[in-house]
């Protein structure tokens, strides 16, 4: 897909909502020239899974009929995932009405999205309003927000919707349970974010992203310290206090190369336990059980 159009003036930019509404609802982009098969596109039109609701949709203007915007080929883009990992068309149509929730205005630019003339069609001129997928698309570009959704088969439109901040507010209230719940369910993760980044320059600043963990610091450590020597690895031993991982043994035995070798183990100064085994008195092999405070 031929890429002149570019997000870098308004990614991480709040001071000029009108510029980056009236940037991103222009059709500029040709069904024809996306990277979307042109067929699926018009099969998924005939069964009605393209025609999402936008409150800020533009009149009609002189562009060919098969242009849309960046806001529409971004919807394109999550019909092609969803239907590539075996969401059926009722599942999508069922996560496009979630999609569709009406969101009344509560920031500051609202008042200034509101005046813009060209927006204002027959069917919103009296009612200003963004939807739920609107929103999303708005929050990445201009708040750098890194969405990630979690699809799930049995219940699609009870979809989740995930990213950073989200994540500090579970931790902040302890509650990472629920979080886990999330985690665990079988489902799709769809990375919201992935979408926009061919549209950003690669000397710009991408998404900060950090990564994403349920775990306790402790049980981080924990699983940090056995896969350090995981193919040596013989037994465990973690003892917890009020519910919370303290103290680790691991125990790893090793083939000896070098009877040198032992010492430089002995004279590491760790908190180990050294088990020497031998086979006709020369030593074949030793277990080393380190002690280590979490």
């Amino acid at each position: 897909m031929e890429n002149k159009f570019v997000l870098d003036p308004y990614f991480g930019e709040t001071t000029d909502p009108d510029s980056l509404i009236n940037y991103i609802y222009a059709p500029l982009f040709l069904k024809t020239k996306i990277d979307v098969l042109y067929f699926d596109i018009l099969n998924w039109e005939k069964y009605d899974l393209l025609d999402i609701d936008l409150g800020l949709c533009r009149k009609h203007t002189g562009y060919k009929k098969t242009a849309i915007s960046f806001v529409q080929y971004v919807w394109i883009k999550m019909v092609e995932a969803l239907t590539k990992y075996g969401f059926s068309y009722d599942d999508i149509r069922a996560i496009r009405t979630k999609l569709n929730q009406k969101l009344s205005y509560s920031f500051s630019s609202n008042q200034k999205i509101a005046q813009n003339k060209a927006l204002q069609t027959s069917d919103n001129h009296q009612e200003f309003y963004v939807t739920e997928f609107e929103r999303y698309v708005f929050s990445t570009i201009a708040n750098k927000n890194n969405y990630k959704f979690f699809f799930y088969k049995d219940a699609p439109e009870d979809y989740f919707v995930f990213d950073d901040s989200l994540l500090d507010m579970f931790i902040e209230f302890n509650e990472e349970h629920e979080l886990r719940e999330k985690f665990n369910k079988d489902h799709f993760s769809f990375s919201f974010f992935k979408i926009f980044e061919p549209f950003l320059s690669n000397d710009i600043d991408a998404f900060q992203t950090k990564s994403i963990s349920i775990l306790s610091n402790q049980e981080s450590k924990t699983l940090r310290m056995i896969r350090r020597n995981y193919n040596n690895l013989e037994s465990i031993t973690i003892r917890f206090k009020e519910a919370k991982p303290t103290h680790l043994e691991i125990k790893t035995t090793k083939k000896v190369v070098a009877e040198s070798r032992i010492i430089e183990h002995i004279q590491k100064g760790d908190y180990s336990t050294i088990v020497i085994k031998t086979v006709d008195g020369s030593i074949v092999n030793f277990e080393n059980t380190k002690k280590y405070k979490l």
